[in-house]
């Protein structure tokens, strides 16, 4: 690979930072990607826990993009409904050589008809969701794979993402190499990292958590789905 590769990042008001800032931290160290981040302006945007962030780029400047992330969050009805980021999706997706998503990112994607005819993933509280869109066959994996479209569950799913992305588009010992410099050898000290490992107390108030901050994007997806 000789010409650096456009990997960008969309970033949006009240998106969880996790989902594109951990990607965004391992997919710079590869030297063959020229990687930022971009959003409908350039305006500084406040994620969900908080910090500010701001993009590289704003639609009208934003240059080519050969890998198009689209993270997540809590609530990305405004992605999904604001047609402006929608047609710039659409535009971009259609162009990119990658179209990729982590964690509730595959809904932004999935409104957009980018993920039609693809296996696709996406967190497990927004997975049923996820189905409502019949062109997507729906797995639940950490990371699908099917050609050029690459889907990353939940949250910390992003890092496994952004070392699949980099093992597919690069090389694998390159992904390797990254995970080493990252020492991302996770233990972590509970194992309810999955509906099917949690406590059922536990399991239940994260879902009435998610129903409460996601209810009104359920009903949307669900009304489309019935219509």
């Amino acid at each position: 690979m000789t010409t650096k590769m456009n990997v960008g990042i969309l970033i949006f008001e009240d998106m969880t930072m996790l989902d594109g800032y951990a990607p965004l931290q391992m997919l710079a160290f590869v030297e063959q990607f020229n990687t930022f981040t971009f959003a409908r302006d350039r305006q500084p945007l406040r994620s969900d826990c908080g910090a500010l962030l701001t993009p590289d780029y704003g639609f009208a400047d934003c240059p080519p993009i050969d890998v198009l992330v689209v993270p997540g969050g809590g609530n990305v009805l405004p992605q999904m409904t604001d047609p402006v980021t929608q047609a710039f999706l659409k535009e971009r997706g259609a162009a990119a050589a990658y179209v990729t998503s982590v964690c509730t990112g595959a809904l932004i994607l999935a409104e957009a008809g980018l993920l039609d005819g693809y296996r696709a993933t996406t967190h497990w509280g927004w997975i049923d969701t996820l189905r409502a869109y019949p062109g997507i066959e729906v797995v639940d994996e950490r990371v699908s794979v099917d050609h050029n479209r690459i889907t990353g569950g939940g949250i910390t799913a992003g890092l496994d993402f952004a070392l699949t992305l980099i093992a597919e588009v690069v090389a694998p010992p390159v992904a390797q190499a990254i995970q080493l410099i990252f020492e991302y050898r996770p233990q972590p000290p509970f194992n309810t990292g999955s509906p099917q490992q949690a406590p059922t107390e536990i399991l239940e108030l994260v879902k009435q958590q998610i129903a409460t901050q996601s209810g009104e994007l359920f009903d949307y997806v669900k009304r489309k789905s019935v219509a």
